[in-house]
């Protein structure tokens, strides 16, 4: 090894080695398993012939030990986070894919880096140890701390120079010398970012200037009168003719395909409740004091023993059903609730500070007419006095998305969790009440008041999620795999009419009361229904020919059976196949907002007096509406996300209103009521502190950019479905 440029004093050192504790020695070579199971076997060089490969990224091959390596570890540290619980299958997956992607990147960016000559030498090595050892990673520093936790890089540099070590620290540096490489690497592409004054200057107003101002909404989807925006199929072809490259596409293809559920059944259901419930005799003997019961709970519920007072919006509804009218120490029947079948022990209960609501409500959004709405909204609450049952009509009438599973009901939750309008009405509210309709930026709410509580509660709970057994993905496995052996044998045994014949995966699919879909059109790199991008099953029907059959693949919901059904070359959709879905519409929303723009131009004119109301009161389908203490960074949520609007409102002085302004809704008629003034002493104090926050977001983007680019353009083969179903 070439002696350092060091700034240490050698005699001191060869002092200090002589003096070196065993121990050192002994988490050296503790350290290099670290870094076997923290990193991948590649970074000691253990990648070989012999061992399975597990995909390919640009013809460099990713090895099974390796990816099977890095899993494992990162599953055990997933472990110790929770406690020693296992992980659920969920969570179990994206490890799966987080690992996956990294070993996949990892190669890309080794490749770039020789590309490009990026390198590090000896010399930087051993002088970041020896001239900067407190910027070394903790993973190193923290096996050469004291017994109180201190780091002493005297340690660390005696045992480099040890000549026993010699072997074992070569190893140590190829990984260091991996981080300064990733850092060159990352340093290049964040140099070609900058951030200029003008963008500071920017962000600065978007963040800090504030308005409030009354506008108009000129909606063009209130436009009823169809012959004001029908589209010609010679428009349409000149459109397509002047926009071809938006109809380019890559090579893809289409595929059928047809899912084995392997959710959980009823046997499986049946399995955790027996087992939940034969823990209800251990809870009512169990005690804390003894740590019995917190034993027990940490051996044996997928959740450790919180000794904590829990507040009602941290609990289930099932479980709060069971704590609002339990005595101490009452343990549970089995409780079903949305994420995992309970057993709870009441173990305290106490009066907290902050009030908690339990309430339900019914949403009706504004539409195109606010007036409208707010009758129908009141409608239903006539309709809840007559003695209507509140669920029912929420199920029915609401139009939160959610209502249809959750009857509208919100479960517990206290101050800051709703709009202002929304949470005051709540906390104002009796328990039985209804009250509305309640005027949010969202709509019009009714809202019942279920139950109000300041109590928190110590329990001890037994959890046990319902997931699929080993049986169940077996059986949905075996039924996949004879789906495709019978398919590609086209006996058709199931059929008898159909005895000798080839079967279509259709054919098949319904004599087993089953339903095959179509995937989209999907190229490389793209989405797959049912397998996301699963790129071994979209390689295959790239390289495939029709009728070819891929599976049994893991999918998300069980597994998959995917046939070629259609292969698309490379080069332009042609007009047939985009004039109606694509063209069609962009043109009649084009005219759309065109009448629109006349419509708004036409009536700004009869405004009286600078006054918007006068235009609302002569036209009232056009009503004014206010925002209050806007920004472009936090826009007004009612009129839309739409920075560009924003952008423009900012531009005006109080008291003038604008011109017709479009963003995605429509177009907008804007009056500035007030406006905050631009603070040049507030935005020098901020502006280096903005550049700093701007540079490293815009770095931050540069190399994801650079590395979804590499990934876009590589030449990845994953087998992992082959290797591991």
């Amino acid at each position: 090894m070439d002696k350092p440029k060091t700034k240490h004093n050698t005699g001191i050192m060869n002092k200090m080695r002589d003096k070196m504790p065993l121990i050192i020695i002994i988490l050296i070579i503790a350290f290099l398993g670290t870094i076997i199971f923290e990193w991948g076997m590649n970074y000691l060089g253990l990648r070989g012939s012999q061992m399975v490969v597990f995909g390919k990224v640009n013809g460099t091959e990713i090895h099974y030990q390796e990816y099977e390596t890095l899993l494992q570890r990162q599953v055990e540290q997933m472990r110790e986070q929770n406690k020693g619980k296992e992980l659920d299958e969920q969570t179990y997956n994206q490890i799966k894919e987080q690992v996956w992607n990294y070993l996949v990147q990892q190669t890309l960016k080794d490749q770039e880096m020789k590309r490009l000559g990026i390198a590090v030498s000896d010399q930087e090595i051993l002088d970041w140890v020896f001239n900067e050892p407190e910027s070394l990673p903790d993973w190193l520093k923290n096996n050469f701390n004291d017994s109180l936790g201190v780091f002493h890089a005297e340690y660390l540099q005696m045992a480099i120079q040890a000549p026993e070590n010699k072997s074992k620290w070569v190893e140590i540096e190829q990984y260091l010398k991996k981080i300064l490489q990733d850092n060159k690497m990352n340093s290049l592409i964040a140099a070609s970012v900058s951030v200029s004054e003008g963008d500071v200057l920017q962000k600065y107003k978007d963040d800090n200037l504030k308005a409030g101002f009354s506008y108009l909404l000129f909606d063009p989807n209130t436009i009823l009168d169809t012959t004001m925006f029908q589209v010609t199929n010679e428009e349409m072809q000149k459109y397509y003719d002047e926009h071809k490259e938006e109809f380019k596409q890559d090579e893809a293809v289409k595929f059928r395909y047809l899912i084995f559920n392997d959710a959980a059944t009823a046997e499986d259901s049946a399995n955790v409740k027996k087992l939940l419930e034969g823990y209800i005799k251990q809870l009512k003997t169990a005690v804390v004091e003894d740590s019995s019961l917190i034993k027990i709970i940490n051996d044996e519920s997928a959740s450790p023993f919180n000794a904590e007072f829990q507040k009602p919006n941290a609990l289930g509804r099932g479980v709060l059903n069971f704590l609002f009218g339990a005595a101490k120490d009452s343990v549970s029947s089995l409780i079903i609730d949305q994420d995992a079948y309970k057993i709870v022990k009441l173990l305290d209960s106490k009066e907290g500070e902050d009030t908690y609501v339990n309430a339900s409500h019914i949403l009706v959004n504004f539409g195109a007419d606010t007036a409208a709405a707010k009758k129908k909204a009141e409608d239903i609450i006539a309709r809840l006095k007559k003695g209507e049952d509140f669920d029912k009509l929420a199920g029915e009438l609401s139009e939160d998305p959610s209502a249809k599973q959750n009857k509208g009901d919100l479960g517990w939750f206290t101050k800051g969790a709703m709009v202002k309008e929304f949470e005051d009405a709540c906390m104002n509210g009796k328990a039985g009440e209804i009250a509305g309709p309640v005027k949010t930026q969202f709509g019009f709410h009714i809202i019942k008041v279920k139950g109000k509580s300041k109590k928190e509660f110590k329990i001890a709970e037994m959890k046990k999620p319902v997931v699929s057994s080993t049986r169940t993905k077996d059986i949905a496995r075996k039924k996949a795999a004879d789906f495709i052996k019978q398919l590609e044998e086209g006996q058709g045994s199931i059929l008898s009419c159909n005895a000798g014949k080839k079967l279509s995966m259709d054919t098949l699919a319904k004599s087993l009361n089953m339903v095959s879909l179509v995937t989209p059109e999907v190229s490389k790199n793209g989405f797959l229904p049912g397998a996301g991008q699963n790129q071994s099953v979209i390689r295959f029907g790239l390289e495939s020919g029709v009728d070819k059959i891929y599976g049994p693949v893991k999918v998300q919901n069980g597994y998959g059976v995917y046939q070629v059904m259609q292969k698309i070359s490379e080069g332009y959709k042609n007009f047939d196949s985009v004039k109606v879905t694509m063209i069609k519409p962009k043109l009649q929303n084009k005219k759309r907002f065109e009448v629109m723009l006349k419509t708004a131009t036409e009536l700004k004119s009869k405004i009286q007096g600078n006054d918007l109301n006068s235009l609302s009161a002569a036209f009232p389908q056009y009503k004014v509406e206010k925002a209050d203490s806007v920004s472009v960074g936090k826009p007004d949520q009612k009129m839309g996300l739409d920075y560009k609007v924003f952008n423009e409102i900012f531009k005006l002085k109080q008291g003038e209103i604008s011109a017709p302004i479009k963003g995605d809704r429509g177009y907008f008629i804007v009056k500035i009521d007030w406006i905050t003034p631009f603070n040049e002493q507030e935005y020098l104090a901020k502006q280096a502190d903005i550049r700093k926050q701007m540079l490293m977001t815009k770095q931050q983007s540069a190399v994801q950019e650079w590395m979804q680019n590499l990934q876009n353009s590589a030449d990845i083969e994953d087998n992992r479905d082959r290797l591991l179903n």
